[in-house]
Formats: structure tokens, C-alpha cells, sequence
């Protein structure tokens, strides 16, 4: 049985891998194994690929308020997005992935071919954006650097999960109380560069004060996203409008 498993298991792990294997193979091999391990403090830029779009699929909006009655004929896609940090696994020079075989879930670690390499000689690398390959060590992160900025930053990414913060101690509560009023105040979003769970992966967060519907209490909460939007489906508009409302909308700074 758990032969069969395995087996079954490889097939889908080569299609889904396949195409990711082929562009980046032959640069993974290149990358030196002497690095020094450096923590992750770059993120990886945006690119644009061009190439033609997807037709989408098809379907019909339907929408009605207050005098305004439209059906149209739609297509739609899933939004595209990037991963802000584009990471591997290598081992003895070629990228490997993790894989639970078995009934048992047993946690290995294997290449395209379906060879299997020690735990202990697997180590993560950051593809960086000129395909340059480095080791990196990614932990828990133990201190959470927080700068407001303005909140339409948050629109660009996309949702991971969303972490509940509060304070340790009274005291600690009172702190995060002055940090939630002025971010209230100010109409900000805390941004956090460089945020982990300690086990792969980076993101970035965006702390935000929750308030109680009496108002009498309140909780922060952290949107973690390890991906960036990329909106490609753009539709003609007013001009006038266009400009106005660029004028009026604040300047967002660039996170990164």
C-alpha cells in the first residue's frame, strides 16, 4: 500500500512542478554552497511577464439600486499575484520538496526524479530577482517593527491569515492602547516589513486597531500577506474623472 501511495504521490508532484523545474534548474545548480546564511531583509522586486491574456470565464452580473438596472456580459479570472519573497529548497545541488507519503504522513524530502535526500542537508535558498540564488535563514520573528503609513498600501496585497495581538501586561495593554489611538487618530495602518512564523515562509503585515461595537474595548489585529496584487484587466473610464480623483487621493509611500 504504501509503495502504491508513493507512486501516486511522485506522479502529482511532477505535474505540478514541472514547468517550475525547467526555468530555474540549471540556476539553482550554479549556486554556490560556501555562502554565509543571511537573514531575509530584501524583498523580491515586481516583474511584468507579457504575453497574452487569458480569455476567463464567462458569466452574467446582474445589478439593481435606485434607478440604476444593469445585466452585462462578464469574464473573469482569478487576480494574479506574486510572491514577495520567491524561495527553494536545495540539497547536494538540486532543488527538492516536501512531501508526506504514506497513510503514516512521513515527512520527506525529494527531487523531480524522486530521489530522496537527508532532512539535514536540505537548506532554503532566496531566488532573488536577477535569478541569483542565496542560503537564508528564515526564524520566528521575536521584534515586530510597526510604522504607520497610509492605509490604500494595504490594498495592493493579498490576504494570508490574520493574527490576533494584545498585551502580555496591563501595562503592555496600555502601550498598544496610545498605538491603536493614533493610528485611529491618524486614519494609518501600522506597517510591518518582515513578519515569520519561524517555519519557511516571510510575509508582511499590517497591524490594525480593532474597536468593540459599544466602543469600550478594543484588540489589534495584523493582516499577514505573502503575496502582492497585480490587477491586469483595466477598463476604459472618464478622463476627467481619472485625474480628479488622483488629485484628491493622498500619495501612498512606497513600502519597499
Amino acid at each position: 500500500m504504501a509503495l502504491g501511495y508513493k507512486k501516486q504521490s511522485h506522479q502529482q508532484y511532477v505535474l505540478q512542478h514541472k514547468k517550475v523545474i525547467a526555468k530555474v534548474q540549471q540556476k539553482l545548480k550554479k549556486a554556490g554552497e560556501d555562502q554565509k546564511e543571511l537573514p531575509v531583509s530584501a524583498v523580491a522586486s515586481e516583474t511584468e511577464e507579457v504575453k497574452a491574456l487569458p480569455a476567463g470565464y464567462k458569466a452574467t452580473l446582474h445589478y439593481k439600486n435606485e434607478g440604476i438596472n444593469v445585466t452585462a456580459k462578464i469574464r473573469y479570472e482569478t487576480e494574479k499575484v506574486d510572491p514577495l519573497i520567491k524561495t527553494a529548497h536545495m540539497a547536494e545541488g538540486k532543488m527538492v520538496f516536501r512531501r508526506f507519503i504514506g497513510p503514516a504522513k512521513r515527512e520527506v524530502w525529494m527531487d523531480d526524479a524522486g530521489k530522496e535526500y537527508d532532512k539535514s542537508k536540505v537548506q532554503t535558498v532566496q531566488i532573488l530577482p536577477d535569478g541569483s540564488m542565496k542560503p537564508i535563514v528564515i526564524e520566528r520573528t521575536k521584534d515586530v517593527e510597526v510604522e504607520p503609513i497610509e492605509p490604500e498600501v494595504m490594498d495592493e496585497f493579498q490576504p494570508y491569515s490574520f493574527v490576533e495581538v494584545w498585551g502580555e501586561a496591563s501595562g503592555d495593554d496600555e502601550g498598544l492602547k496610545k498605538v491603536a489611538w493614533d493610528l485611529i487618530k491618524t486614519g494609518k495602518v501600522g506597517a510591518i516589513r518582515e513578519f515569520s512564523h519561524g517555519y519557511g515562509k516571510m510575509y508582511v503585515g499590517f497591524l490594525k486597531p480593532m474597536l468593540s461595537k459599544d466602543g469600550k474595548s478594543f484588540t489589534m489585529e495584523i493582516m499577514l500577506s505573502e503575496n502582492r496584487r497585480k490587477r491586469r484587466r483595466w477598463m476604459a473610464t472618464d478622463v476627467s474623472a481619472v485625474q480628479k480623483e488622483k488629485a484628491e487621493k493622498p500619495e501612498v509611500p512606497k513600502l519597499f
